[in-house]
């Protein structure tokens, strides 16, 4: 999946991000944690899983907007591998990543009595977490991080092992294992000359593989605007948290058991990729900097000259 500014992000999105840039300068002090979060009130059953509102647990903590009142909670066990939480705003529709350009899954079978991970969650505050059954190991848990739901501002948190193996949240410049200590993955498309190391590049893929000895889970946000997300130990407390400037909370948690099996999870929901044309798979000529034609004709009469077949001239 290539999620693109130009064809997700909202047009007023550029500004929204400046505009929460000057805010997050003003209350850079504020301390996310001590927000009161949200109590979890008419639980209800639903077809292969819950809902429920989420009202705000006490004062306001508006750190950078106002926050919301109230919001709505859905959780579906879409497969035995695959549950779907989402959390948005109960009065007011927000943006989110249109049908069109990411298609949900249509067909369910999954069945909360005998998934093979499992939504857990508790009242007041509200938390919630991912367990896998089979160990009862927790792979997603935000406890003792309280959810924050502002127009400009969701915030997420949840806890991580020690020296936890996470891949993926591309794309990046990063090393290919992100380091838990101190990692900030920007996820906003950008093409720059000479891009260093640990920057953000083309496209953006909100998805992440954590891999431990007893098997590997996937979390994937469908969410397209602009986000930090950070890994971070502190205490020897090791956590990831997203910080989004819009949009809602759409999160699919991906069971493994194994990096294949994620993988073909992920392929399941965000779709396997176009078969391409036959042409494609001949050589390819691809440099930035071609001033002219006169140049580019150069390089393919020299193409020929050589004999090296030459099924593609990219001009970047």
């Amino acid at each position: 999946m290539k999620l693109t500014n130009k064809a997700l992000f909202p047009p007023v999105l550029s500004l929204v991000l400046v505009n929460v840039g000057v805010v997050l300068g003003q209350n850079a002090t504020v301390n996310v944690d001590a927000c009161p979060g949200y109590n979890a009130t008419n639980v209800s059953n639903i077809r292969n899983g819950f809902k429920a509102d989420l009202v705000l647990a006490g004062k306001a903590c508006n750190v950078y907007g106002n926050d919301y009142d109230r919001l709505s909670l859905t959780v579906t066990y879409e497969t035995d591998n695959r549950i779907h939480l989402k959390i948005t705003d109960t009065a007011n529709s927000r943006y989110e990543v249109p049908e069109s350009v990411f298609p949900r899954p249509r067909s369910w079978d999954g069945n909360r009595d005998s998934p093979n991970i499992k939504f857990n969650y508790v009242k007041s505050p509200f938390s919630f977490s991912i367990t896998r059954k089979s160990t009862n190991e927790v792979l997603f848990d935000t406890k003792g991080y309280p959810l924050v739901f502002e127009p400009q501002y969701l915030r997420v948190k949840t806890s991580l092992p020690t020296n936890a193996n996470i891949y993926g949240l591309g794309e990046h410049t990063n090393s290919f294992r992100l380091p838990p200590e101190n990692t900030v993955r920007t996820l906003w498309n950008r093409d720059a000359y000479g891009v260093a190391n640990g920057t953000n590049l083309y496209s953006d893929h909100p998805i992440y593989f954590e891999h431990r000895t007893t098997g590997t889970h996937g979390v994937f946000l469908l969410n397209s605007n602009g986000m930090d997300v950070k890994i971070q130990t502190e205490n020897s407390i090791t956590t990831l948290e997203y910080n989004a400037i819009g949009g809602i909370l759409d999160f699919y948690f991906l069971a493994g058991p194994g990096p294949l099996d994620v993988a073909k999870q992920y392929a399941a929901l965000a779709g396997l990729p176009a078969e391409i044309p036959y042409w494609s798979l001949g050589l390819h000529q691809c440099r930035y900097g071609y001033q002219n034609y006169y140049d580019v004709a150069q390089v393919v009469a020299n193409y020929s000259a050589a004999n090296i077949p030459l099924e593609t001239m990219w001009t970047d």
